[in-house]
């Protein structure tokens, strides 16, 4: 019965040492070092090389980008104007839409363009829940929603800004 015990005893003991051996530490190890990698390959990502004059806004990607919001309810027209480094984006709406509307359509109007030009140009990456994308870390972005020449909710978005200051 001894013996019994004592293989059992050894057997758990080398199950337990098998268990916490050195794999666990080399495991968290290259967990960290890919952690590292991403990290890296996100702030390389972050910086861009792009700059205004490798990106053109064409008249083609603009069409896509009006034929898109036009589709909105509530949109009556969209007019977007590329000045060397910075996008000018206006979009005429109804009269009866309140300000959270007409914010939610302005930042619609800028991840359509954003999407459509990433379409067309590899180097950038299009928007994502935090994110505008790679188009407008490149340009800065002037924006205009309202019914007309009066009542216009204006906001703007630098490069290094993360989100539009309406």
């Amino acid at each position: 019965m001894k013996k019994l015990l004592l293989s059992i005893l050894m057997i758990s003991l080398a199950v337990l040492f098998a268990a916490c051996s050195d794999s666990d530490a080399d495991k968290t190890a290259q967990d960290t070092s890919k952690a590292d990698e991403e990290t890296a390959d996100k702030k390389e990502a972050d910086s861009t090389d792009v700059k205004p004059g490798d990106i053109e806004i064409t008249d083609e990607i603009k069409d896509m980008t009006y034929s898109t919001m036009e589709g909105y309810e509530g949109v009556k027209d969209a007019y977007i104007e590329v000045d060397g480094d910075q996008i000018t984006m206006t979009l005429q709406v109804d009269a009866s839409l309140n300000e959270d509307k007409r914010k939610e359509l302005g930042d619609n109007f800028v991840r359509n363009l954003s999407s459509n030009a990433s379409f067309y140009y590899d180097e950038l990456e299009g928007p994502e829940k935090d994110s505008y994308g790679t188009l407008f870390k490149v340009f800065d972005l002037q924006i205009g929603v309202g019914p007309g020449s009066e009542d216009i909710l204006q906001g703007a978005k630098v490069t290094s800004g993360k989100s539009i200051m309406w």
